[in-house]
Formats: structure tokens, sequence, C-alpha cells
């Protein structure tokens, strides 16, 4: 059996309480006997005085793996991220359990016919084409995929997300080459809400953030919104540190969520309410399920 942990979306440097929440999602995994824990992207600023994050996550004696999100791009080149998390390769692979864990960057965008990596919020710039998987590391995936194993894909940004430039672009270019192959599960972060559906039989699950529903553009097209609550940043608090325990065997997998609530503003108060955000609940949760395998 292949237990581990996955949170996603933290942002350590933009809250008061990051250093409560790196406890919290440390006590949970300490609750469990895990085979790794698995940060979907935006974890912090990849410099040096935030290395006590990974130093608390390597404390706790099992491999701590990441994704790239596009929130470490702000600032940070990527030889500069690669060097924060000991990562050779932006995109890679890792045996565990038998099972191949493969974890994706979905942090490019295309411009003029050149595929980019991001840096300093370039994919707002105009015209481009974001986020996107480029075709050396579809190569590399297609690669990945033949040796007939069992697979877990980890990403930042969504496959299967249509609102706005949410999902990846040429996502349906990458369920084909998932489609007819052993791929068990999906998980990626980035929306800021939870959801967990199906394409082709592959589950495809969406990790809450570990902190707050991003709602800014919301906020910022109502001026009384604005004036109300502009101290918010767009963001909409948790208050628990929210993540999601895994197992898999042989049968089936079991997602084991939690719920949270809101610390103060709820999208009630911003008039959200469906609860429905950037096409993915925005409710104080990550959903439980189970996926049968047989």
């Amino acid at each position: 059996m292949l237990r581990f942990l996955v949170f996603s979306d933290l942002h350590y440097d933009e809250v008061a309480d990051g250093d409560r929440r790196v406890e919290d999602i440390a006590a949970s995994a300490q609750k469990r006997d895990l085979d790794f824990i698995v940060s979907l992207g935006d974890l912090c600023k990849p410099v040096d005085v935030n290395k006590k994050i990974l130093n608390k996550f390597d404390s706790l004696g099992v491999p701590f793996y990441n994704v790239i999100g596009n929130h470490e791009t702000d600032d940070c080149q990527l030889a500069d991220i690669l060097k924060f998390f000991s990562n050779k390769s932006p995109y890679y692979s890792v045996m565990s359990g038998g099972y191949k864990l493969i974890f994706m960057n979905t942090c490019y965008l295309s411009k003029d016919g050149r595929e980019e990596i991001y840096y300093q919020h370039n994919f707002r710039q105009s015209p481009c084409i974001y986020p996107i998987v480029p075709s050396e590391e579809i190569k590399w995936l297609e690669d990945e995929l033949r040796d007939d194993m069992k697979y877990i894909i980890f990403s930042h940004h969504s496959f299967i997300n249509d609102f706005g430039k949410r999902g990846v672009y040429n996502r349906v270019d990458i369920r084909k080459i998932f489609k007819g192959k052993s791929v068990l599960l999906c998980m990626n972060g980035h929306d800021h809400g939870d959801s967990c559906s199906y394409v082709d039989g592959v589950p495809y699950y969406t990790v809450n953030s570990a902190n707050y529903a991003w709602c800014g553009t919301r906020i910022s097209s109502s001026e009384t919104l604005k004036q109300k609550y502009s101290y918010l940043h767009g963001m909409l608090q948790y208050k628990q540190a929210m993540s999601v325990y895994v197992e898999i065997d042989d049968s089936e997998i079991r997602i084991k969520g939690m719920e949270s609530e809101y610390m103060s503003v709820t999208p009630d108060d911003i008039g959200l309410h469906d609860y429905m955000w950037n096409g993915v609940s925005i409710k104080p949760m990550t959903s439980s399920c189970t996926i049968n395998l047989k």
C-alpha cells in the first residue's frame, strides 16, 4: 500500500500565520505512516530565509517532493528555484512502492512560437499562450509512460479546468497521452479550490489551498467591494491549513480530505453564494472520495 500527504498553495510569505500553517501540515503528516509528502506548488519564495520550511518537512523522516508553482517564479530564475528545492530538473519522476510518481512543470508560456519558462510575471504579457506544457517536456512525458507501470501525476496547473486560463492550455494533448495508460490519479493545485472529476476514466483531483480562496478579481470588479475589502488583497483565508491524505492499494484509492471554515470574510460576503470561483468549489474543505481500480 502507498500512503502520502498532499497540500498546495501555502503562499507562506503572503500571510502572518505562515509558520503556524507549516506546523499544522507537519502535524497532519506525523499522524500517519507516510511514504512521502508532496507540495503542489506556490509553497514559498525560494530564498534562503525560507529554507526553514524545507528543513521542517525534511525532519519528518519521509521524502518531500514538490512541483514548481507560478509564484515561485515571481522573482527567481529557474536555476535558483531548482537550487532551493535541490532538484536537478524542473520535471522529474521517482519510484515509490512499485508506483511511478511523475512531477510535471506546467509553468511555461508560448510567445511568437517560442516556449519560455515563467519569470517575473511574463505570462501576463500580451500576446502569449499560457500555461503550457512545452514540447520538450511532452516528449519526456511520453517516454516516462512507456514502461507499463502504474502512474500518479502531480502538477501545479489543472489538466481539466476549462475556466479562463486556469488550466493548462494544451491539456487535451496531455490527456491524450494519458489515455490507455495506467494513470491512476492526477493531482493539481493552483485553483485555490476543491474539485474531483473524471475524463476518459482518469480521476483528476484539485487540491484546495492550504491557506485561502483567492477572489481578487471578484473584489476588484466592484467599487463597493474594493472599498470594503481592499485589506484582504483578494484572500479569503481558511482557519486550518488544509491537506489531503491518500492511500492506494491494488483495489482502490482512498482520499481523505478535511473540513475547515473561513476566518472572517466568506464568499457570501462578496456575493459568491454558490461558493464557485475560477471553475472550482471554494468551500473551505478538501473532498474525501474512493476511486475503484478494479
